[in-house]
C-alpha cells in the first residue's frame, strides 16, 4: 500500500537553479552551503533537495493562486544583487513544491511561461532590473513594475525567424526541457519531442539569439546593445579569461545584425 510518505515531493530551492536550468545544483547536506554543482544533465538525472514536502501541503499552497497550467512553474531567484554576474535568474520548474527562494509567476499559460522565462533571462530585461535594485534581493513590487514585451508585439515583429513568439517559446523549451519532468509542459508548448539533449555549444548559440531577439523587441539600437553588454563586467571578465574575447557580446551582436537585416 502506497502512503503519502512514498510520494513526497522535492522542494526546489532558489540556489538549486540557474538560468534555464532547475537542475543546476544538489544538496549534499542540510546546511545552507552544503550544495554542489550538478554536472549530469541527462534526461533521467535528478538533483537532490534539502527538504521533501507532502503532496497534500503542496496542493494547499497551490490553491492560493490561479494557474494557467499545472505542468510547470516559472520562478526567478529572489536573492540577487546588481553587482552579480547576472541579476535576474529564471527557470521553469517541474510542477510541485518550491521554496521562498523562488518568486513564482503564476497565471500564464504554458506557452506564456516560456515566453516570460526567455524574457526574464535576457540581458535587456536584466539591465532594466539592475537600474531599480538597491538591496541584495528582488522585491516583488519592483519586479512587477518592470516593462515587458507582450505576445502581440512579438507576433507583429518579423526577425526572419518565422513567428517570433512561437520561435521564442520553442527556443526556451529547448533550453529548459532537458529532463523528463518537463516533457508534459514542453508538449503543451507544442514541442512533443522533449526532453532535449543538454548540448552546451548549442545552448550558447540559442541564448545569444534569444538575447538578440529581445533587444529588437525592446527597440534597442545597436550602439546601445554594445553599451548594455559592457555593463556586465563579470560576464566580460570570465569570457576574456576563458576565450580571449568577450564572446557573449560578439555572438549577441552577430545575431542582432542578422535579425536587423530582415
Amino acid at each position: 500500500m502506497t502512503t503519502e510518505l512514498d510520494t513526497v515531493l522535492p522542494l526546489y530551492e532558489g540556489k538549486m537553479g540557474n538560468i534555464y536550468d532547475h537542475r543546476s545544483a544538489s544538496f549534499v547536506g542540510i546546511g545552507d552551503t552544503d550544495i554542489a554543482p550538478n554536472h549530469n544533465h541527462s534526461s533521467s538525472a535528478v538533483v537532490l533537495p534539502r527538504y521533501w514536502i507532502s503532496p497534500g501541503l503542496t496542493e494547499q499552497r497551490h490553491e492560493r493562486r490561479s494557474w494557467g497550467t499545472q505542468s510547470a512553474m516559472l520562478g526567478f531567484r529572489r536573492v540577487a544583487r546588481n553587482t552579480d554576474e547576472r541579476t535576474c535568474i529564471a527557470a521553469v520548474l517541474p510542477w510541485g513544491a518550491s521554496s521562498y527562494g523562488w518568486i513564482l509567476s503564476a497565471g500564464p499559460s504554458a506557452e506564456s511561461l516560456a515566453f516570460l522565462c526567455a524574457q526574464y533571462n535576457s540581458f535587456c530585461f536584466d539591465y532594466t532590473l539592475r537600474q531599480f535594485l538597491t538591496q541584495p534581493s528582488v522585491p516583488q513590487g519592483t519586479f512587477e513594475q518592470l516593462p515587458t514585451v507582450t505576445r502581440q508585439a512579438a507576433e507583429d515583429l518579423d526577425l526572419g525567424i518565422g513567428g517570433t513568439f512561437a520561435w521564442v517559446v520553442a527556443q526556451c523549451v529547448r533550453l529548459s526541457a532537458t529532463d523528463e519532468k518537463l516533457a508534459t509542459w514542453a508538449a503543451e508548448c507544442g514541442c512533443a519531442d522533449a526532453p532535449y539533449e543538454w548540448d552546451l555549444s548549442r545552448r550558447i548559440t540559442i541564448r545569444a539569439e534569444l538575447d538578440a531577439a529581445f533587444f529588437h523587441l525592446y527597440g534597442i539600437e545597436r550602439d546601445d546593445v554594445d553599451y548594455i553588454m559592457d555593463t556586465f563586467p563579470i560576464v566580460k571578465r570570465k569570457d576574456e579569461a576563458d576565450f580571449g574575447e568577450y564572446r557573449t557580446k560578439r555572438l549577441i551582436l552577430e545575431a542582432f545584425d542578422r535579425m536587423a537585416s530582415c
